[in-house]
């Protein structure tokens, strides 16, 4: 996806008090297409954490890491 990505605001209120969400699109028709697709989104859960991007192979390492210490215990470490 190429283009320059610019942060969309859109103000809407929820139980009487107002919210902003904000959207990145390329101009202000996309962020308004972008949010009406919003309907059909699904729920991924809550975010705990941000992490940058550039952390990102030292974060994919550490996951292969633990994931392969966590697989691997039980065959060296029999309960007696």
């Amino acid at each position: 996806m190429n283009g320059d990505f610019k942060t969309h605001l859109f103000t809407y209120r929820h139980e009487g008090v107002e919210w902003v969400l904000a959207i990145e699109a390329t101009d202000a028709s996309d962020a308004r297409e972008r949010l009406a697709k919003l309907v059909y989104a699904t729920y991924d859960g809550v975010q705990v954490a941000q992490i940058p991007a550039s952390l990102g192979p030292a974060v994919a390492l550490a996951t292969w890491v633990r994931n392969a210490v966590t697989t691997l215990m039980p065959r060296f470490f029999q309960p007696r």
